[in-house]
């Protein structure tokens, strides 16, 4: 949800000046919610990364989004970690869907990594399974 940089000498910045040691960080939960660059940045909406890197791709920013850092330092297991995430999440989503509890409040808690203070209420309902009689 956050990353932090040392700047290695004194750098100079739309009129603000970093001095060498400062640490500087960035905050992906911010950045990833900046209505600037994500319309209905607030709104739960997968489609949004649809097609070419999804809509308004050509006028954003190249790190509006960089869950896993970005240039020298990006995260190592980044590759794996999309590939995992599509296969675990296609196999779950084939059987499964979730009904979140509209009654719970899912509030953000910031330690190490980003995660819930009190876990996301959802309740699994199975999918049909697609007829394969006449297959």
């Amino acid at each position: 949800w956050t990353m932090g940089r040392r700047v290695l000498r004194d750098y100079r910045w739309d009129g603000h000046v970093m001095p060498a040691g400062s640490l500087v960080l960035m905050s992906q939960w911010i950045v990833h919610r900046d209505a600037r660059w994500w319309p209905q940045a607030e709104r739960f909406d997968p489609e949004r990364w649809l097609g070419e890197a999804g809509a308004g791709a050509a006028t954003r920013p190249r790190f509006a989004y960089f869950p896993f850092g970005g240039g020298n330092r990006v995260c190592i297991g980044e590759g794996f970690a999309w590939s995992e995430a599509i296969i675990v999440l296609a196999a779950i989503a084939q059987r499964w869907r979730f009904a979140l509890d509209p009654a719970h409040l899912v509030t953000p808690q910031p330690l190490i990594t980003l995660r819930t203070r009190q876990g996301v209420r959802a309740t699994p309902e199975r999918r049909e399974r697609p007829s394969t009689a006449g297959v």
